[in-house]
């Protein structure tokens, strides 16, 4: 691993939108991670380089599932890196697309969640994040009993429910600096205790943290985005 003063730093563009988000220049230095949104690497000029517990992917198209532990090989020359959650592509991934196919696909996202419980879950989640979000306000909120909220959710969701809280705090944190906040506006703005929760959480999700990532690339928040 490269020490802080030689670690390569972030600096493309990102399109940010309401559940995947379009990085656009060199892969800077990452440790290993895991993020909620499946990620697909397209490369140009040369391969791409992910290592995982069981081994590497290499190529100009790679795919990282959802919640997979990798770490992204830096790179100087320019990849698009997509990030998207899964609840807007379902099976897609199992087709071959190219990324101009899959962003004129994400222009127009459709979720695919049918579950109308789960649709109100969600929807009651991102009402409470300026505050506390617990089980007992979400599974009320969906119409359920605790313990079968906890199942319905994880197994529709992919993750539990005090995690994918925290992918949401982080998803608004993100899109509070593209805004122009600083770090610590973006954590209060995002419901995180304070910009150590929100540091944290950043370094878990994506192996970087806001100072090596999001504050020096330039980013741009999607047309038509809602908060």
């Amino acid at each position: 691993m490269n020490t802080s003063k030689n670690r390569l730093k972030w600096q493309g563009k990102l399109l940010f939108s309401q559940g995947w988000a379009h990085y656009h220049g060199p892969a800077g230095d990452t440790d290993f991670h895991a993020h909620y949104p499946v990620q697909l690497i397209f490369s140009e000029i040369g391969d791409a380089t992910v290592t995982m517990q069981g081994g590497k992917l290499t190529g100009k198209i790679l795919k990282v599932p959802s919640n997979l532990l990798h770490m992204l090989a830096p790179s100087k020359s320019t990849l698009d890196l997509l990030y998207i959650e899964p609840t807007l592509i379902g099976n897609e991934l199992d087709g071959q697309k190219t990324l101009e196919e899959w962003l004129e696909r994400l222009q127009k996202p459709k979720p695919v969640i049918h579950e109308q419980r789960m649709i109100r879950a969600i929807k009651a989640i991102d009402v409470a994040l300026e505050g506390k979000v617990t089980q007992d306000i979400i599974a009320q909120a969906a119409g359920m009993s605790k313990s079968n909220f906890t199942r319905l959710f994880r197994e529709t969701i992919g993750m539990p429910l005090r995690r994918y809280v925290l992918w949401r705090r982080l998803n608004i944190a993100v899109g509070a600096i593209a805004a122009g906040a600083d770090a610590t506006g973006a954590a209060h703005r995002a419901g995180f205790s304070d910009s150590a929760h929100f540091s944290r959480t950043m370094k878990e999700t994506f192996g970087v943290s806001a100072t090596d990532s999001l504050l020096n690339i330039e980013m741009t928040i999607a047309t038509g985005m809602s908060e």
